[in-house]
């Protein structure tokens, strides 16, 4: 593989790492709001974001999974 692509590779992830951190931050505040005894989420709405910090928690999952079959790849061909 050209050097170019390497250096593409190597970038892709360092964006991928920081995509799954972002969402794994958002995901750890939505946490801390479901719980906290303000009240502040209608009950009807606890479920929806329930479901979202599932959704961002598979996401930050997909996008940790993704940059780790990026650096294999580079792994390899270094």
């Amino acid at each position: 593989m050209d050097e170019k692509k390497i250096i593409d590779l190597k970038n892709k992830v360092i964006d991928l790492k920081r995509f799954s951190f972002i969402l794994l931050a958002l995901c750890g505040f939505l946490a801390i709001g479901l719980v906290l005894p303000d009240g502040a989420v209608a009950p009807e709405h606890q479920a929806i974001m329930v479901g979202l910090n599932f959704i961002l928690l598979f996401a930050a999952l997909f996008f940790h999974r993704s940059a780790m079959a990026a650096q294999r790849i580079i792994n390899e061909e270094e």
